[in-house]
Protein backbone atom coordinates (compact mmCIF):
# COMPACT_ATOMS: atom_id res chain seq x y z
CA UNK A 1 0.00 0.00 0.00
CA UNK A 2 1.08 3.25 -0.89
CA UNK A 3 2.10 5.25 1.98
CA UNK A 4 0.62 8.79 2.51
CA UNK A 5 0.05 10.42 5.55
CA UNK A 6 -2.97 13.30 5.91
CA UNK A 7 -2.42 16.02 8.40
CA UNK A 8 -5.61 17.35 6.90
CA UNK A 9 -5.26 20.27 9.73
CA UNK A 10 -8.30 17.72 10.94
CA UNK A 11 -7.27 14.52 10.29
CA UNK A 12 -4.78 11.73 9.84
CA UNK A 13 -4.50 8.58 7.82
CA UNK A 14 -3.06 6.32 5.32
CA UNK A 15 -4.23 4.74 2.57
CA UNK A 16 -5.04 4.33 -1.39
CA UNK A 17 -6.72 7.90 -2.62
CA UNK A 18 -7.20 9.40 -6.20
CA UNK A 19 -7.01 13.21 -6.31
CA UNK A 20 -9.91 14.73 -7.78
CA UNK A 21 -10.04 18.55 -7.60
CA UNK A 22 -11.60 20.75 -5.67
CA UNK A 23 -11.31 24.29 -3.99
CA UNK A 24 -9.72 23.63 -1.02
CA UNK A 25 -5.85 23.95 -0.31
CA UNK A 26 -3.96 21.20 -0.07
CA UNK A 27 -0.28 21.01 0.72
CA UNK A 28 1.78 18.09 0.07
CA UNK A 29 5.62 17.51 1.13
CA UNK A 30 6.65 14.96 -1.26
CA UNK A 31 8.90 11.95 -0.41
CA UNK A 32 11.53 12.42 -2.51
CA UNK A 33 14.25 10.90 -0.51
CA UNK A 34 17.40 13.58 0.75
CA UNK A 35 15.47 16.84 -1.01
CA UNK A 36 12.69 18.53 -0.85
CA UNK A 37 9.67 18.88 -2.97
CA UNK A 38 6.69 20.62 -1.81
CA UNK A 39 3.19 20.90 -4.01
CA UNK A 40 0.59 23.56 -3.38
CA UNK A 41 -2.96 22.71 -4.78
CA UNK A 42 -6.44 24.34 -5.33
CA UNK A 43 -8.53 23.01 -8.01
CA UNK A 44 -6.80 23.24 -11.09
CA UNK A 45 -3.99 25.55 -10.12
CA UNK A 46 -0.49 23.94 -9.00
CA UNK A 47 2.64 25.65 -7.67
CA UNK A 48 5.38 23.05 -6.50
CA UNK A 49 8.52 24.68 -4.40
CA UNK A 50 11.56 22.90 -5.14
CA UNK A 51 12.04 19.60 -7.15
CA UNK A 52 14.34 17.26 -5.25
CA UNK A 53 16.79 15.68 -7.25
CA UNK A 54 16.95 13.64 -10.97
CA UNK A 55 16.06 10.35 -8.89
CA UNK A 56 14.09 11.71 -6.09
CA UNK A 57 10.86 10.45 -7.45
CA UNK A 58 8.58 13.77 -7.63
CA UNK A 59 7.27 12.65 -10.65
CA UNK A 60 5.28 9.93 -8.38
CA UNK A 61 4.52 12.44 -5.97
CA UNK A 62 2.84 14.54 -8.49
CA UNK A 63 0.93 11.91 -10.31
CA UNK A 64 -0.42 10.85 -7.10
CA UNK A 65 -1.20 14.55 -5.71
CA UNK A 66 -1.97 16.77 -8.87
CA UNK A 67 -5.79 16.02 -10.64
CA UNK A 68 -6.23 13.49 -13.16
CA UNK A 69 -5.04 14.19 -16.14
CA UNK A 70 -4.02 17.22 -15.18
CA UNK A 71 -0.03 18.27 -16.75
CA UNK A 72 0.14 21.42 -16.25
CA UNK A 73 1.87 23.49 -13.42
CA UNK A 74 1.70 27.42 -13.30
CA UNK A 75 3.94 28.07 -11.33
CA UNK A 76 7.35 26.10 -9.87
CA UNK A 77 9.82 27.87 -7.96
CA UNK A 78 13.46 26.39 -6.92
CA UNK A 79 14.57 27.60 -3.35
CA UNK A 80 18.56 27.29 -4.82
CA UNK A 81 20.13 24.85 -7.54
CA UNK A 82 21.81 22.37 -5.61
CA UNK A 83 20.76 18.81 -7.02
CA UNK A 84 18.77 18.41 -4.26
CA UNK A 85 16.41 21.24 -4.64
CA UNK A 86 16.57 21.31 -8.54
CA UNK A 87 17.69 18.11 -10.04
CA UNK A 88 14.23 16.92 -11.29
CA UNK A 89 13.65 20.30 -13.15
CA UNK A 90 14.98 19.07 -16.37
CA UNK A 91 12.92 15.86 -16.96
CA UNK A 92 9.51 17.50 -15.42
CA UNK A 93 9.92 20.54 -18.40
CA UNK A 94 9.48 16.89 -20.41
CA UNK A 95 6.44 15.43 -18.68
CA UNK A 96 4.57 18.62 -17.81
CA UNK A 97 4.11 22.15 -18.65
CA UNK A 98 5.86 24.65 -16.23
CA UNK A 99 3.87 28.04 -17.42
CA UNK A 100 6.72 30.23 -15.02
CA UNK A 101 10.00 29.30 -13.25
CA UNK A 102 10.96 30.96 -10.21
CA UNK A 103 14.63 30.79 -8.97
CA UNK A 104 17.94 32.72 -9.18
CA UNK A 105 19.72 31.13 -12.49
CA UNK A 106 19.99 32.20 -15.76
CA UNK A 107 16.43 30.34 -17.20
CA UNK A 108 14.71 31.35 -13.99
CA UNK A 109 12.82 34.51 -13.16
CA UNK A 110 14.42 35.87 -9.83
CA UNK A 111 12.39 36.42 -6.61
CA UNK A 112 14.01 38.42 -3.80
CA UNK A 113 12.49 39.74 -0.49
CA UNK A 114 9.66 41.82 -0.36
CA UNK A 115 8.37 40.11 -4.04
CA UNK A 116 4.85 38.24 -4.13
CA UNK A 117 3.29 35.85 -5.87
CA UNK A 118 -1.04 35.46 -5.51
CA UNK A 119 -3.13 33.17 -7.38
CA UNK A 120 -6.83 32.97 -6.42
CA UNK A 121 -6.29 33.93 -2.82
CA UNK A 122 -2.73 32.35 -2.49
CA UNK A 123 -0.05 34.88 -1.48
CA UNK A 124 3.18 33.14 -1.69
CA UNK A 125 5.64 36.49 0.47
CA UNK A 126 9.08 36.15 -0.44
CA UNK A 127 11.21 36.71 2.64
CA UNK A 128 14.80 36.06 1.40
CA UNK A 129 16.89 36.41 -0.36
CA UNK A 130 18.22 40.42 -0.62
CA UNK A 131 18.85 41.26 -4.33
CA UNK A 132 21.88 41.14 -5.08
CA UNK A 133 22.89 38.34 -2.87
CA UNK A 134 23.86 34.71 -4.62
CA UNK A 135 25.43 31.96 -2.48
CA UNK A 136 23.63 29.29 -3.42
CA UNK A 137 22.98 27.08 0.35
CA UNK A 138 22.53 30.57 2.21
CA UNK A 139 20.67 32.50 -0.20
CA UNK A 140 18.01 29.85 -1.00
CA UNK A 141 14.28 31.70 -1.61
CA UNK A 142 12.86 31.57 2.27
CA UNK A 143 8.71 32.60 2.06
CA UNK A 144 5.85 32.25 3.81
CA UNK A 145 2.36 30.88 2.13
CA UNK A 146 -0.46 32.01 3.06
CA UNK A 147 -4.42 31.61 2.55
CA UNK A 148 -7.64 31.82 4.61
CA UNK A 149 -5.66 32.27 7.62
CA UNK A 150 -3.45 29.13 6.94
CA UNK A 151 0.26 29.79 6.82
CA UNK A 152 3.16 27.69 5.65
CA UNK A 153 7.07 29.17 5.88
CA UNK A 154 9.53 27.59 3.45
CA UNK A 155 13.18 27.80 4.16
CA UNK A 156 15.56 26.33 1.78
CA UNK A 157 18.73 25.58 2.81
CA UNK A 158 19.45 28.66 4.60
CA UNK A 159 21.37 28.97 8.20
CA UNK A 160 21.30 30.52 11.43
CA UNK A 161 21.98 33.68 10.21
CA UNK A 162 19.48 34.20 7.83
CA UNK A 163 16.68 33.12 10.04
CA UNK A 164 17.83 36.03 12.49
CA UNK A 165 17.76 37.96 8.97
CA UNK A 166 13.74 36.73 8.85
CA UNK A 167 12.71 37.13 12.15
CA UNK A 168 13.06 40.60 11.43
CA UNK A 169 10.52 40.16 8.57
CA UNK A 170 7.91 38.52 9.79
CA UNK A 171 7.65 40.35 13.15
CA UNK A 172 3.49 39.94 13.45
CA UNK A 173 3.15 36.88 10.89
CA UNK A 174 4.41 34.29 14.05
CA UNK A 175 2.71 31.34 15.22
CA UNK A 176 2.65 29.67 11.71
CA UNK A 177 0.67 26.14 10.96
CA UNK A 178 3.77 24.73 8.95
CA UNK A 179 7.31 25.13 8.84
CA UNK A 180 9.28 23.42 6.45
CA UNK A 181 12.27 22.88 8.46
CA UNK A 182 15.83 24.26 6.73
CA UNK A 183 18.63 22.41 5.18
CA UNK A 184 16.86 18.94 6.25
CA UNK A 185 16.93 19.31 9.90
CA UNK A 186 20.54 20.37 9.71
CA UNK A 187 22.37 21.89 13.15
CA UNK A 188 23.44 24.68 10.80
CA UNK A 189 20.28 26.26 11.20
CA UNK A 190 16.93 25.64 12.78
CA UNK A 191 17.93 27.57 16.14
CA UNK A 192 15.95 27.66 19.32
CA UNK A 193 15.41 30.86 19.24
CA UNK A 194 14.37 31.07 15.41
CA UNK A 195 11.69 28.08 16.54
CA UNK A 196 10.52 29.77 19.84
CA UNK A 197 9.69 32.89 17.89
CA UNK A 198 8.14 31.21 14.42
CA UNK A 199 6.29 28.72 16.95
CA UNK A 200 5.43 26.18 14.33
CA UNK A 201 2.17 23.64 15.66
CA UNK A 202 3.89 21.37 12.98
CA UNK A 203 7.18 20.97 11.89
CA UNK A 204 8.15 18.68 8.65
CA UNK A 205 11.73 17.42 7.47
CA UNK A 206 12.07 16.55 3.96
CA UNK A 207 14.47 13.95 4.37
CA UNK A 208 15.88 10.64 3.15
CA UNK A 209 18.89 8.06 3.58
CA UNK A 210 21.83 10.35 3.65
CA UNK A 211 25.15 10.39 4.95
CA UNK A 212 25.05 14.04 6.34
CA UNK A 213 23.36 13.31 10.00
CA UNK A 214 20.23 14.75 8.57
CA UNK A 215 18.18 15.26 10.70
CA UNK A 216 20.12 16.36 13.50
CA UNK A 217 19.24 14.96 17.08
CA UNK A 218 19.83 18.40 18.71
CA UNK A 219 17.53 19.56 16.09
CA UNK A 220 15.02 17.21 17.30
CA UNK A 221 15.22 17.48 20.87
CA UNK A 222 14.68 21.03 20.03
CA UNK A 223 11.65 21.06 18.05
CA UNK A 224 10.27 18.48 21.04
CA UNK A 225 11.03 21.02 23.65
CA UNK A 226 9.12 23.60 22.11
CA UNK A 227 6.38 21.19 21.69
CA UNK A 228 6.30 20.95 17.87
CA UNK A 229 4.74 18.31 16.41
CA UNK A 230 7.45 16.62 13.71
CA UNK A 231 6.69 14.78 10.79
CA UNK A 232 9.21 13.36 8.63
CA UNK A 233 8.79 12.14 4.78
CA UNK A 234 11.50 9.19 5.50
CA UNK A 235 9.11 7.88 8.00
CA UNK A 236 5.77 8.83 6.81
CA UNK A 237 6.05 9.14 3.16
CA UNK A 238 3.80 12.44 1.23
CA UNK A 239 3.06 14.10 4.19
CA UNK A 240 -0.55 16.31 3.19
CA UNK A 241 -2.14 18.94 5.05
CA UNK A 242 -5.74 19.46 3.66
CA UNK A 243 -7.69 22.43 4.30
CA UNK A 244 -10.57 21.50 6.69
Amino acid sequence: MAKRLILGLLYLGWGWWLAIPNDKLKVVFCNVGQGDAALVSKGYFQMLLDTGSAKGGVEKCLGQEMPLGDKKIEVVIISHDDSDHSGALVNLRKSYRLERVYGQDSYSNNLYYNDSLEYGGIVFKVLYPDRGLLDRDNDSIAGLLKYRGMSFLFTGDNDLVVEESILNRIVGERGVDVLKVSHHGSKSANGEKWLAAVAPKWAVVSVGKNNYGHPDAGVLANLEKQGIIVKRTDKSGNIVFEEK
